[in-house]
C-alpha cells in the first residue's frame, strides 16, 4: 500500500447510480443520529476506523473535507452535498486505497418511530476490487448501524438528548 493517498477520480451524485444500499431504523430522533455523524471520534466506536479528522473549520457543508484513516490506510474525503441534519456525501478524494473513484452518502430521513439512515456507497477499481471494496463498506455498515444506535442510547447526553 502506498505510504502518501493518491488522488482519485472526480465523481459525485451521478456516480451513486448503481450505489450498493444499506439502511437502519432508530428508535431515536434524528438530531440524536446526525450529532453522532458530526463526531469524528464517534465513528471510530461502530465502524472499523481508526480516527477521523475534520480539516476543514465549522459550520460544515459542501467542499467540506476530512481525512479518515482505516488501520494503515488514509482516506482524504470531499462533501460534495451537505443538507444540515439530513445528508453528508463525499467522494475518495484521494486514498492509500486501490481504488480509482468512491463515494458515499448518508441520509437521516425522520420516520414516525424515529429515523432512518440510508446509505449509498460505490467504488471503483481493477476488477474484482472495485466490487470487493464496494461490498466491505456495505458488509460495515450493516455490522456498525446497530452499533452506533447502541452508542447513542448509551451516551445520550454526547449526542444532544
Amino acid at each position: 500500500m502506498a505510504t502518501q493517498p493518491r488522488a482519485h477520480k472526480s465523481v459525485g451524485e451521478d456516480y451513486l447510480a448503481g450505489a450498493k444500499r444499506v439502511s437502519h431504523a432508530f428508535n431515536l430522533p434524528a438530531k440524536a443520529v446526525w450529532a453522532a455523524l458530526l463526531d469524528g471520534d464517534a465513528w471510530t466506536e461502530w465502524l472499523p476506523i481508526t480516527k477521523v479528522t475534520w480539516t476543514s473549520p465549522k459550520p460544515f457543508g459542501v467542499g467540506t473535507t476530512r481525512t479518515v484513516e482505516v488501520g494503515a490506510a488514509k482516506i482524504e474525503e470531499e462533501f460534495f452535498a451537505w443538507e444540515e441534519g439530513k445528508r453528508m456525501a463525499f467522494r475518495f478524494a484521494a486514498s492509500t486505497l486501490p481504488v480509482s473513484a468512491a463515494v458515499e452518502d448518508y441520509q437521516v430521513v425522520e420516520t414516525v418511530t424515529g429515523c432512518e439512515l440510508r446509505w449509498a456507497g460505490r467504488a471503483s477499481a481493477i476488477f474484482p476490487l472495485g466490487f470487493l471494496v464496494t461490498q466491505q463498506l456495505a458488509g460495515s455498515l450493516k455490522t456498525g448501524l446497530p452499533k452506533l444506535e447502541a452508542l447513542i442510547k448509551a451516551q445520550p447526553t454526547r449526542f444532544g438528548l
